[in-house]
């Protein structure tokens, strides 16, 4: 199954060599992870665009959160992240005490060398000349290491812009997970890549040595099954009158997409997610969200104080809610290649496999 959701991709070799990923054990993990990314205009991911990163101290009202619910987050940085002391400092200390992993997303607008890609399309790691995509990671990468002492393991790209060229710049940085699809969603309209066709499922992939994919956790999910599915994504792709009846799919519960994350989705609507996604036999379940969801009026989902208090509640529900209800173990995002088998030789029968 992993092999034919691939291969109905707008990019069918963006990640070469999928191979299904099976648990050693019958678990369910849930992991978080955070877009750790400087305070910009959303509206204008260019080249000198103004940022500011003082805002991620909050970070430290944001952790107990997770060490109450024994929650190791990932929180992937940003190179101007990186430029700041105070902050690094932060994440070191909760990474040296085991209370945080941490990894890479590489924003192109904000990561030397600047070459003059100053467009919204080149906002996508993706649309960069090959050479000019390596320079902007190497450069992360080094940075990341001189800070923290250590190599990055773990990948997003900027604005989840994959290019052809990405899977193997990532296999040769060392890196091992990658976090950059983002299932069931279209990017067209901005020049960004098309991974509507894409159900959720992690993956291996690589083309020399295997890389987990741990997409977005996003899926359409509902009463209508896969049937229901498809007629959604056409109505959301359809133009004029059609689209708004993708809305009253998603009322009547036969069809909706949802993203495990406490922006812009309540906890009803994530436990029919994971619902949704249990009965599929997936088990591992990544939650995120932007770590400018600490203060208010850094992104659309947190414009207030009353809307901060509300994604905190709606952040410890579904914490309470995975562990309670649906059993599952917090694993950090480093952990989780551990839990699994080993990746199938490439080419192996095992391939098509869900």
């Amino acid at each position: 199954m992993v092999l034919e959701l691939l291969k109905a991709a707008m990019f069918p070799d963006m990640l070469p060599n999928p191979r299904p990923v099976v648990l050693r054990e019958t678990m369910r993990v849930a992991t978080v992870l955070i877009d750790t990314e400087e305070d910009f205009d959303w509206a204008d991911p260019t080249e000198g665009t103004d940022y500011a990163t003082a805002y991620l101290t909050r970070i430290a009202d944001l952790q107990p959160v997770f060490t109450a619910h024994g929650v190791v987050p990932t929180y992937l940085v940003t190179y101007p992240v990186l430029e700041n002391p105070d902050v690094v400092r932060l994440l070191a200390r909760y990474r040296d005490r085991g209370e945080a992993a941490l990894g890479l997303q590489l924003h192109p607008w904000v990561t030397p060398p600047f070459e003059g890609h100053g467009t919204t399309a080149q906002s996508f790691g993706g649309n960069l000349a090959p050479e000019v995509e390596a320079r902007k990671l190497d450069s992360l990468s080094r940075r990341f290491s001189a800070c923290f002492g250590a190599a990055p393991l773990v990948f997003r790209a900027g604005r989840y812009g994959l290019g052809r060229q990405t899977a193997a710049l990532i296999e040769q940085a060392g890196i091992t997970i990658d976090t950059s699809v983002a299932p069931r969603t279209s990017m067209i309209e901005e020049a960004g890549p098309d991974y509507s066709r894409i159900d959720f499922v992690p993956f291996w992939f690589g083309a020399e040595r295997p890389i987990l994919e741990l997409p977005l956790g996003r899926a359409i999910v509902g009463w209508g099954g896969g049937a229901g599915s498809r007629l959604y994504r056409r109505l959301i792709h359809a133009r004029g009158k059609l689209t708004p009846l993708a809305g009253v799919l998603a009322r009547l519960g036969c069809a909706e997409r949802i993203t495990l994350s406490p922006e812009g989705n309540d906890p009803r609507a994530m436990i029919r997610l994971v619902e949704g996604l249990t009965r599929r036999g997936q088990a591992i379940l990544p939650l995120s969200f932007h770590s400018s969801s600490i203060v208010p009026g850094r992104n659309p989902y947190v414009r207030s104080r009353a809307d901060l208090h509300r994604f905190y509640d709606d952040l410890s529900s579904i914490l309470c809610t995975l562990s309670d209800d649906f059993g599952c173990r917090f694993a950090a995002v480093t952990e989780i290649p551990a839990l699994l088998r080993p990746a199938p030789p490439v080419g192996a029968a095992g391939d098509s496999a869900s």
